[in-house]
């Protein structure tokens, strides 16, 4: 074999159920500089995920995992210290890479819940929520939809409120398309000249947009032991349905039963400054995820005033084995936003071109009807 057949076979990586084919190499760029890149980046991914032979379906992440509070978990439906919550976040992964085309993830979320039945029912609330996600990857336009509903019970065990059990369930109806003439494949390359896209690609999906619903559930407990410590736990248990997410028509890439896990403190260290600290984990199908972090928030201005302070946030969050993210931001009364940058420090960052994510997020509470004292009360502000 010479050294050219060398070369163009080492750059067949052989992915099942990414997008399409299953014996045939997907190329993604037109520019033959980031070729070998490429394929060293899907060769990583799919190690880091630990998958034998099969790239199976997996779920989007954001490193700010608690601002998405209801894709966290259903049981987050209406809990927060107010009458109604909106937020919004945005991910912008490998924003300065070289080749835009073939690193173009956009990922959005936006959310919106409320809580009632407080004045009505004895220690006890419920909440509804509608989210919307929507996630753009590559030059082939892979995207994904998703809109749902949540609903939530949240049940006091005592008088003052410091010790809250939560409930609740999830429905969604999601939609995944893709074009698949803007792939590459290696029965497309031609040698010494590369890719040619007039040349059959074979490939021939059942289909090129994919519908379903989807189900999950959560439970959260939250405590106030003291009115300078609040303690979150969050367990979900979502796509219970398994629902099917592929364009051939195979059994082997159902969405696995995703499971998750967080917990969550908020320390008042002094009047003036605010601890709070974060862990998250979740499993999927042989893929987990580790996220740890802190934040120290440094009231200003009428800083002993709890309704009107302003907080200035500065942490640093890490997600194992992949990156290091520092994040600011700034709260003012009941509305805060958080922007973090992903530094990879996993193998990936020896290309030299994938540096990394922006994410963004804004969450905004209004409303407070309780005729409880709210420091009273273990939900969380946002």
């Amino acid at each position: 074999m010479n050294n050219k057949e060398e070369n163009t076979n080492s750059y067949k990586v052989y992915i099942e159920n990414i997008v399409p084919s299953w014996n045939k190499c997907i190329c993604f760029s037109r520019n033959k500089e980031n070729r070998p890149l490429q394929f060293v980046v899907v060769f990583l991914l799919c190690t880091l995920l630990q998958l034998p032979e099969t790239v199976h379906s997996q779920d989007i992440h954001f490193t700010q995992f608690f601002t998405n509070p209801l894709i966290l978990s259903p049981a987050s439906t209406g809990n927060f210290q107010g009458n109604i919550r909106g937020g919004v976040n945005y991910k912008y992964q490998w924003p300065w890479a070289t080749d835009q085309q073939v690193f173009n993830y956009h990922t959005q979320n936006a959310y919106a819940d409320i809580s009632f039945l407080q004045d009505r029912v004895k220690r006890g609330w419920m909440g509804l929520g509608v989210n919307f996600l929507n996630d753009e990857a590559g030059d082939g336009r892979l995207r994904y939809m998703r809109f749902g509903g949540s609903v939530a019970w949240h049940q006091s065990f005592e008088r003052e409120n410091r010790y809250i059990l939560s409930l609740g369930f999830q429905a969604n109806y999601f939609s995944k398309t893709a074009d698949f003439e803007k792939y590459y494949y290696n029965n497309q390359w031609v040698e010494d000249e590369g890719f040619n896209r007039l040349l059959n690609n074979f490939e021939n999906p059942n289909q090129t947009r994919i519908t379903g619903f989807d189900m999950g559930f959560g439970v959260n407990f939250d405590a106030k032991p003291t009115n300078n410590v609040r303690l979150s736990s969050t367990f979900a248990m979502l796509h219970l349905n398994k629902p099917n997410d592929q364009f051939y028509n195979r059994s082997n890439n159902q969405l696995g039963y995703r499971f998750t896990g967080s917990l969550s403190g908020d320390f008042d260290i002094s009047r003036s400054t605010i601890l709070k600290t974060d862990v998250y984990y979740t499993y999927q199908k042989k893929a987990w995820e580790t996220v740890f972090g802190a934040m120290v928030g440094i009231k200003s201005g009428e800083a002993y005033r709890k309704e009107n302070n302003s907080i200035f946030w500065i942490g640093s969050y890490f997600r194992m084995i992949d990156a290091w993210s520092p994040i600011v931001g700034y709260s003012y009364k009941q509305c805060r936003l958080l922007i973090n940058y992903d530094v990879i420090i996993s193998k990936l960052s020896r290309t030299g071109k994938l540096n990394g994510g922006l994410e963004i997020s804004l969450v905004l509470v209004a409303g407070w009807k309780h005729k409880q004292n709210e420091q009273k009360w273990a939900c969380p502000k946002f």
